[in-house]
């Protein structure tokens, strides 16, 4: 599924781009002046939802009172980790390899309340492995709020944002620095840095920006976003764009519906060209390359469900969820054992030992060559994957819970089954087992790491 044009298409598109964000831009500074809004507007009905453009799930109830004060809020949580890991090994007959990994991880937040909606935001991280004696410290948000006349709301700083719909696969979002994850992550996610615009018109319709100035040495480099959202009958849709110095634009389209009793969710990313680069053998050696005179679509799709089960409502909920990368290898290139010359050799140094002479590579397998130039990216690296999320709550006890989780590789026919359970008392401990197991072909994308299982026991409070 491919679509091709012209190198005049693509200066079109690129012009296009432009045009859009500095149309949007003139219309975000002259609505920041002016008080549209005639309807009522609860803030945190607008900024809390999933299909908002951020999310958070740590910020206090902000409707505004009669009588506005200052307030500082602190809360955190942390868990202790213990993880068990088997390998295959190359030879049958040898005892499997198995690792053991301890760690604590260590969350606190900050929630500064001020007058007029002013508000800032932090989350700093804290993460210590017994197993290596190292601590690792860093800030994953830190923003502020503010507004024009409760019309048009701001947020500037470090920040994660929901900038798509599925529960896994977000092809419309090139925003976010870190993706999400099948594994359930310790910890909380790395924000980006910028500014977010929110415009809301009442129920009617939204429109949101951002402006991405993460990495930035000139003003040229800034990245930009914009979405507009509205209703139509019962469905919830919105179209975007996103486009960056050195990249190609991207243009996107989002809905939120239901289709006979199934909550449906999808998304839609098109670009004239690839952002993502790929591995191709050129003169007998291997290099990498990005797609220029192609249309790449990138689709992803949801389907929930929720069933009552013995006199409790919603017990057993599932998600299955289907994603296309147009942009993905249909064959496994993982497992080719060959060695190839690079058509670059590649430098690399050793962080433990900075003082030791770099290490130059100059040939290995494609898998070598992936890994060592950063083109892997996991759960977007093949063009079908399919990916199944189940939870059943009241497990045994009322406050346990059983997840059923599997995520499969449809080309190499590779996958990764996940059992497990968590409980959490009134008291806000909670316990977690999970096991994680590695099935399918030699070499596949989540076999090549010669895992077979993974048992992750967990510990954690909320305070």
């Amino acid at each position: 599924m491919s679509f091709r044009g012209t190198s005049a298409t693509r200066n079109l598109m690129d012009k296009t781009m432009k045009k859009i964000i500095i149309v949007c831009s003139i219309i975000s500074l002259f609505l920041s002046f002016k008080s549209f809004a005639q309807d009522v507007i609860n803030e945190d009905e607008l900024f809390s939802t999933p299909e908002s453009i951020f999310e958070t799930g740590k910020i206090i109830d902000n409707t505004f009172q009669e009588e506005e004060k200052k307030e500082l809020g602190i809360s955190g949580k942390a868990t202790s980790v213990v993880e068990y890991t088997d390998r295959r090994t190359e030879n049958i007959n040898d005892d499997k390899d198995t690792t053991l990994s301890t760690y604590i991880v260590g969350n606190l937040f900050f929630d500064a309340r001020l007058k007029k909606g002013i508000k800032c935001f932090a989350d700093t991280e804290i993460q210590y492995n017994s197993s290596t004696d190292e601590e690792d410290f860093s800030l994953r948000e830190f923003f502020l709020d503010f507004n024009v006349k409760n019309s048009v709301y701001f947020r500037t700083g470090k920040q994660v944002l929901q900038w798509g719909r599925c529960y896994l696969w977000n092809p419309s979002d090139l925003i976010n620095v870190e993706k999400k994850t099948f594994q359930e992550k310790v910890g909380s996610r790395e924000g980006a840095y910028g500014m977010k615009m929110h415009i809301p018109f009442g129920t009617r319709f939204n429109i949101y920006g951002f402006l991405d100035t993460g990495d930035v040495r000139t003003s040229d480099e800034i990245g930009a976003a914009g979405k507009f959202e509205f209703i139509v009958g019962g469905t919830e849709m919105a179209f975007s764009a996103w486009n960056k110095k050195g990249y190609r634009p991207v243009f996107a389209y989002d809905f939120s519906t239901r289709i006979l009793g199934i909550d449906t969710v999808g998304e839609a990313a098109f670009s004239y060209g690839d952002n993502y680069e790929k591995l191709k053998i050129e003169n007998g050696a291997l290099t990498s390359y990005r797609e220029e005179n192609e249309w790449i679509p990138r689709l992803g799709i949801n389907f929930g469900k929720s069933f009552d089960f013995e006199d409790v409502n919603d017990r057993i909920s599932i998600n299955l969820e289907f994603y296309y990368n147009e942009g993905g290898y249909t064959d496994n290139v993982l497992s080719d054992p060959k060695i190839y010359p690079f058509s670059k050799p590649i430098i690399i140094s050793d962080p433990s030992a900075p003082s030791a002479n770099p290490q130059e590579i100059t040939s290995g397998t494609k898998r070598d060559f992936l890994l060592y130039n950063n083109l892997y990216e996991p759960y977007n690296f093949s063009k079908y994957y399919v990916a199944l999320f189940t939870t059943t709550r009241k497990f045994i006890l009322s406050d346990m819970n059983l997840i059923l989780n599997m995520i499969e590789n449809l080309n190499d026919e590779s996958f990764i089954l996940t059992t497990g359970v968590h409980y959490t008392n009134i008291n806000d401990f909670s316990i977690g087992l999970s096991l994680y197991s590695f099935f399918g072909k030699k070499n596949g994308e989540f076999t090549f790491g010669n895992n077979t299982n993974t048992v992750q026991l967990t510990f954690g409070i909320v305070f």
